[in-house]
């Protein structure tokens, strides 16, 4: 230690002297500058400038070659950022070295270690030395409260899954006060919380070790009821976004899946619809009110004229009459509106006549049901447009035609399908009441031995391309107030096959809300019921059709909701008032209340509409 300072002094001294001497020395040869150059130097103090730079390179080369040799590892918690506490390094060999926070390790080579904590999810590295590492470690525990997110009470049995892609990894049910504790968790995976009462809510894991829920209620629960109390069994309960539901024998109904916001539809035969707005609290105890409809038909030629048609409603308040059908296509394949179904307008079918939203809206403002008119499979504009789609002729190859030169669209192709039941929806968010399918058929005239459907043509093949296209329709209309009617054959109450033409009574009714047989006493062949001319006895064909109809689909009987006639066709009386009079009858002693009365040019027997009116027979 006393070494500089005496350096020190003697460097000083060294100094002084250099001052006093003289810069010249007298030789033998004369005066000398003096050789030496820093005479205040002495041999200590040049020995030690020598040295000392040695040494400084010796220690920073034996740092150097320590830092080579070492590595620095810091251990983090991911959630909270702090220090681990306990963490242990496994080696390849077994060996464990304990750490807390931080360690410094002395290796030669790349070296595969194992870094572990309590609870948490252990990470494998390769050291490379003279490198520093800090690692964070993630919670391999998870943990959480699941509530509901409207009454911010727990929620016990929701199933808690990590999933790590397709796989799940773990999983965990909610105690009584909602709280779940899930391992192992990796932090790549996500946790799917599931509760048949509750949305199902997917969370991508983070760092923090718990995840807290609020579930939203997805499911409504209730009953339903008619007028007096009693339960209203097999009522369809819908929501947007298309879930559905039945009612039990009960009237009760769990319907699950239901979105936040949107509609809840109720719909029954024989009831008006009810409508409400999510969300909504259950239980619910909903009353249905009674339907009763009594229509008559209006075509696109009077529903195009504001005077025609003004004619016609001018007479219905204070008649029998409180609903009406209006055409939307028809069997001309045209579309009677302004329609934006693309199909529609790529091959020519729009032809607008009247606005149905307006026209709608008219008729509801004066308390009047509406039902819209599609007629679906006779369509020759689609047929042009679309030959692909038709009904083939097997021997010529070309489009198949009726007796009158008219093509048929095949009932099997679900491109054919989906453009009415696009007409369909669209019309539904006019705020039709109704959609009615006619023409929902196989053809059934024509050189029908040349008709080529694409597949054998049997009885089982038309029946299931029939229910399966009103299937289709029927989901599509589910969510939205309106219900689905079908016109079928008055053959169809009758027949137990399905007439050559796909409708079959016990497999069409279950696909539509109501199902409308043509109960036309002109049309049924000499002799049907025993009688010579049927059309002679309207009261007894209406009659007797329905009740055979009840008597096969007891259940269904609120479905049918026949068309009667008010003109005269073929042999036998001409219809008058006394005529629509008794079939008007006939429904109500078969005990039903609604009807719906077909005139091709819209003219009715308005003295027979008229309240009080019926009874005659």
């Amino acid at each position: 230690m006393a070494y500089w300072p005496v350096v020190l002094v003697e460097v000083w001294e060294g100094m002084v002297q250099t001052r006093r001497q003289p810069r010249y020395i007298q030789t033998p040869f004369g005066l000398r500058p003096r050789r030496r150059r820093w005479p205040w130097l002495s041999w200590r103090m040049s020995i030690a400038s020598i040295l000392l730079p040695l040494l400084l390179a010796g220690a920073s080369l034996a740092y150097l070659s320590y830092q080579r040799n070492h590595v620095s590892i810091t251990a983090l918690d991911a959630a909270t950022r702090k220090p681990l506490q306990h963490a242990e390094l496994i080696f390849a060999d077994g060996t464990v070295r304990s750490f807390s926070g931080s360690v410094r390790l002395s290796i030669r080579r790349p070296t595969i270690v194992h870094l572990h904590c309590a609870d948490c999810i252990p990470q494998t590295i390769t050291l490379e030395p003279g490198r520093q590492y800090v690692l964070q470690l993630v919670h391999a525990v998870l943990r959480g409260t699941v509530i509901d997110r409207s009454t911010h009470k727990p929620i016990p049995d929701v199933h808690v899954v990590a999933l790590v892609g397709d796989q799940e990894a773990a999983e965990a049910t909610t105690a009584a006060d909602g709280t779940y504790i899930l391992q192992p968790v990796s932090a790549d995976a996500t946790i799917v919380f599931q509760h048949g009462d509750y949305a199902q809510v997917e969370v991508r894991r983070t760092v923090q070790p718990v995840i807290d829920v609020a579930l939203r209620p997805d499911s409504v629960r209730g009953q339903i009821q008619d007028s007096s109390g009693k339960p209203v069994a097999g009522a369809l309960v819908a929501a947007s976004g298309g879930v559905t539901t039945i009612t039990a024998h009960d009237g009760s109904f769990v319907l699950k899946g239901v979105p936040e916001t949107g509609l809840l539809v109720v719909k029954a035969p024989g009831f008006q619809v009810k409508t409400l707005t999510l969300p909504l609290s259950s239980p619910l105890e909903l009353k249905l009110a009674p339907l009763s409809v009594r229509a008559i038909y209006l075509n696109a030629d009077v529903l195009s004229h504001p005077e025609a048609l003004q004619e016609r409603l001018a007479w219905l308040p204070g008649s029998l009459v409180n609903a009406v059908v209006l055409d939307l296509k028809d069997s001309t394949g045209h579309v009677f509106y302004d329609s934006h179904v693309a199909l529609a307008r790529q091959i020519g079918a729009v032809d607008p006549r009247y606005d149905p939203k307006q026209l709608v809206a008219q008729l509801k403002h004066q308390g009047i049901y509406t039902i819209g008119r599609i007629v679906v499979f006779e369509d020759p504009v689609l047929a042009a447009a679309h030959p692909e789609w038709a009904v083939r002729n097997r021997k010529t190859g070309g489009v198949w035609q009726t007796w009158t030169d008219v093509a048929w669209m095949n009932a099997n192709q679900p491109e054919v399908w989906d453009y009415n039941i696009a007409l369909a929806v669209e019309a539904a968010g006019f705020g039709f009441d109704e959609i009615q399918f006619d023409y929902v058929r196989f053809p059934s005239d024509g050189p029908l031995n040349d008709a080529d459907f694409g597949m054998p043509s049997t009885m089982e093949s038309r029946v299931a391309a029939i229910r399966s296209f009103l299937h289709r329709a029927h989901l599509a209309l589910a969510p939205t107030p309106t219900v689905l009617a079908a016109d079928v054959f008055g053959l169809t109450v009758w027949a137990e096959d399905d007439s050559g033409i796909g409708q079959q009574l016990e497999a069409l009714l279950p696909e539509v809300d109501y199902l409308c047989p043509m109960i036309y006493p002109s049309h049924f062949a000499a002799g049907s019921m025993g009688f010579a001319i049927p059309n002679d006895h309207p009261y007894e064909v209406i009659l007797w059709s329905l009740q055979r109809g009840a008597k096969r689909a007891e259940t269904a009987a609120a479905k049918l909701r026949p068309w009667l006639q008010d003109f005269s066709y073929g042999p036998g009386i001409d219809y008058g008032p006394n005529e629509v009079k008794a079939q008007i009858q006939a429904v109500q002693d078969a005990g039903g209340t609604s009807w719906l009365l077909w005139n091709a040019d819209s003219v009715y027997h308005q003295e027979a509409l008229q309240n009080g009116g019926a009874g005659v027979h």
